[in-house]
């Protein structure tokens, strides 16, 4: 594909011969009103051979013979009895060997019964399946004949087209022809195939695959359709058949006409793949930029931040915060370029769907991964440099050796930004896949013709839900961090006052025990998180499904109700989880990078209160960049990936107390993760280990506290004579 190599991709685009006949009508009314305007007259006074005969109905082929009836029903019906036909949208070709197409199923009455004889019941497979069906254009030949009272009538020729046909079945009609007396001469000129369509509704449609001019002119009466079908099973029409024999009054089941279109086949340039995939290389360098420009300790971002230190970490955490958000704001703008770049690659007025433009999308995030070397690499470089430079001041290499500090410092420096970078991308290509995914959801909860509409009060309280959960998730993060950090704090504190040799470097510490914290967290504050991802949007999709009336498509009963509610809440985590991501991640990116600079010598150096500020913005960003913000990564495309594996079951018509109990079972298991993500009290705790560690070594006496003087407005200072007689 991508060397233009093997078959050319196609796109197929359906159009219906009433809607052809639609727009044609609406067409000679645009034609009769203008030569009315221009012979000022009433539009009911134009004629219609003054419309076959003008410019305009020329260029629009109504000159022709066969056009003088489209004319006047045109005529006729106004655009108010003529009500525009559906579009006929998502269908594919059916393949007749495929047992998993419910359509095959499908009872017809099948056309091949001798005349006089009761249709039978068979398959949409059985009648359709092996069969060659062409739109014929003939040439009828009708040799001159004379009537019994001696009247002579003139031969006749006539080509045209006709109506789509099997064509065994036109073939034993012409041999027939052939015979009878009018002696007819019947000649295939052309043939266009026709080819069966169906669409993920359960609608079937038969389209004209080819130019045949005008098709739409070709049926007389209007009647676009070939046959008919029921959506229910040939059991079933046969039993209702034999209870209609006893019974002509019981009702059969709405039959469903199948409507014939024309096939418009579009080839698509193998050059536009290579271009959406180069696009999202491009993006990719662009929102490396874009992430460098804020976290670098080069750019204005970092250093303005760094200077704030000599106020104190309330200025350094505010402007840190600000410039995070902001860069949020042009991460979205990014990632929409990248997205609308596909849509305009592939127009889908030209191609008649938007699966090519989603394609492009995944072709996009395809090209994004394509760096994934170059961003494993920086991504592995940040840990490495961080943990030489722990090891580096451990070992008090240093000390006395400024040139090799500063090194290390840089080198953590550059460390901390290319993780800040490859944060940036992992966010940008979780968001363009879980645009992907969330498209292959609405294709696989029925909801393309239903779509997502705003004023549903289900569709946007699930939007409302969905761009709450980041929010929670995060929470639950960062809570989780501070937890592990103040046990281990604790832990130290214990180790300390329990033992003071540690201090003095005459005893280890027990550096086994801190592990064993640290790792018990990180494997129990997953509980918490992890049954929000899932139960949340389980949740969402059942709860609002209770109560709510099913939907028929395609003859097939669907609750489409809660699959549109779980789509608002996909559509708000994947915009909320994205500003949110980037704001965490940078964030703490730049304070972190802020400390190095003032490290590094800037504002002080170290042990100042520069870098004290420093230091107190450091850790209040380490767990925004290094836990919350990654971790809204997965559980974006982790979230669309349960709506994908749902959707099948949402849309399932159950009963209501099923319904309730799922949900039931989905909130409770939200609340523990709730209760689970904010068990126990860090304050009680605290307390607890102090009054553990002052019983193992109690601390100094603590000095009582200064009286104060109580000072008012009105009190003067002591004068200096005053002074100097106290």
């Amino acid at each position: 594909m991508m060397g233009g190599m093997g078959d050319p991709i196609q796109t197929t685009q359906l159009t219906s011969l009433g809607k052809l006949s639609w727009d044609e009508a609406a067409q000679i009314r645009e034609i009769r009103d203008g030569i009315a305007t221009e012979a000022k007259k009433s539009p009911w006074e134009v004629t219609a051979q003054e419309i076959q005969s003008s410019a305009e109905g020329k260029a629009l082929g109504l000159d022709a013979d066969e056009a003088m009836t489209s004319i006047q029903l045109a005529l006729m019906a106004g655009a108010e009895k003529q009500p525009q036909p559906d579009e006929l949208a998502g269908y594919a070709p059916i393949n007749f060997n495929d047992a998993n197409n419910k359509v095959l199923n499908y009872a017809v009455r099948s056309q091949s019964a001798e005349p006089g004889q009761a249709q039978p019941i068979v398959t949409l497979k059985e009648e359709f399946g092996g069969k060659n069906f062409f739109m014929f254009k003939l040439k009828i030949t009708r040799p001159a004949t004379t009537t019994p009272d001696g009247q002579e009538i003139p031969g006749s020729t006539e080509e045209r087209w006709f109506p789509p046909t099997d064509e065994g079945y036109l073939d034993k009609q012409i041999a027939e022809a052939a015979k009878a007396p009018a002696n007819l001469k019947v000649e295939k000129l052309e043939r266009v195939p026709v080819e069966f369509y169906s669409n993920s509704e359960g609608k079937v449609a038969m389209a004209v695959d080819g130019k045949v001019p005008y098709p739409h002119r070709q049926f007389f009466g209007g009647n676009f359709t070939y046959g008919s079908y029921y959506t229910q099973s040939v059991e079933e029409i046969r039993a209702i058949d034999k209870a209609r024999e006893t019974d002509p009054m019981k009702s059969l089941p709405p039959d469903n006409p199948i409507a014939i279109a024309v096939a418009d086949h579009t080839t698509v340039p193998w050059h536009l793949f290579f271009w959406a995939i180069f696009f999202g290389i491009l993006m990719a360098f662009a929102i490396e930029q874009l992430t460098d420009y804020y976290v670098s300790t080069h750019k204005k971002p970092v250093r303005e931040v760094a200077g704030l230190s000599t106020a104190g970490p309330a200025p350094m955490i505010i402007t840190g915060f600000a410039l995070a958000k902001e860069s949020s704001v042009f991460s979205v703008f990014a990632i929409v370029i990248a997205l609308v770049f596909p849509l305009l690659l592939f127009p889908e007025p030209t191609y008649g769907t938007f699966i090519l433009s989603f394609y492009g999308i995944a072709l996009v995030g395809l090209g994004l991964l394509t760096t994934t070397g170059y961003i494993l690499a920086m991504d592995t470089f940040g840990p490495i440099s961080d943990n030489a430079q722990g090891v580096f001041e451990m070992s008090k290499a240093g000390h006395g050796n400024e040139r090799a500090s500063k090194a290390v410092q840089r080198l953590d420096a550059a460390g901390n930004t290319t993780k800040a970078l490859t944060k940036g991308f992992a966010i940008a290509t979780a968001v363009v896949a879980a645009v992907a995914l969330f498209h292959s959801y609405i294709e696989e909860a029925q909801l393309a013709s239903a779509g997502l509409r705003l004023e549903m009060p289900e569709i946007f309280l699930g939007l409302l839900i969905g761009g709450a959960a980041p929010f929670l998730f995060s929470a639950f993060s960062i809570n989780a961090v501070g937890r592990a950090a103040f046990f281990l704090i604790n832990e130290v504190r214990r180790q300390f006052k329990a033992d003071p040799g540690i201090m003095k470097g005459t005893s280890k510490p027990d550096y086994g025990k801190c592990v064993a914290i640290v790792t018990e967290a990180a494997q129990k504050e997953l509980l918490g998180p992890g049954i929000l991802a899932i139960a949340l949007p389980m949740a969402v999709a059942f709860g609002f499904s209770i109560g709510k009336e099913p939907v028929l498509i395609g003859g097939v009963e669907y609750n489409l109700t809660g699959a549109q509610a779980l789509g608002g809440f996909l559509a708000g985590a994947i915009l909320s989880g994205q500003l949110m991501a980037v704001l965490l991640a940078n964030a703490g990116g730049i304070w972190d990078n802020a400390k190095k600079l003032i490290e590094d010598g800037l504002y002080g150096g170290k042990g100042t209160e520069a870098h004290k500020a420093g230091v107190v913005c450091d850790t209040v960003g380490d767990p925004f960049k290094d836990t919350a913000g990654p971790a809204l990564n997965p559980l974006i495309k982790v979230m669309n990936l349960v709506a994908l594996l749902l959707a099948p079951v949402v849309i399932q018509v159950r009963s209501e107390a099923a319904q309730i109990g799922i949900t039931v079972a989905c909130v409770l298991a939200l609340a523990f993760s709730i209760w689970w993500s904010k068990r126990g009290s860090m304050l009680d705790a605290l307390v607890g280990s102090t009054e553990d560690a002052d019983a193992i070594a109690p601390s100094a006496p603590v000095s009582p506290p200064a009286a104060k003087k109580r000072i008012t407005v009105e009190d003067e200072p002591p004068s200096e004579e005053e002074s100097s007689k106290e």
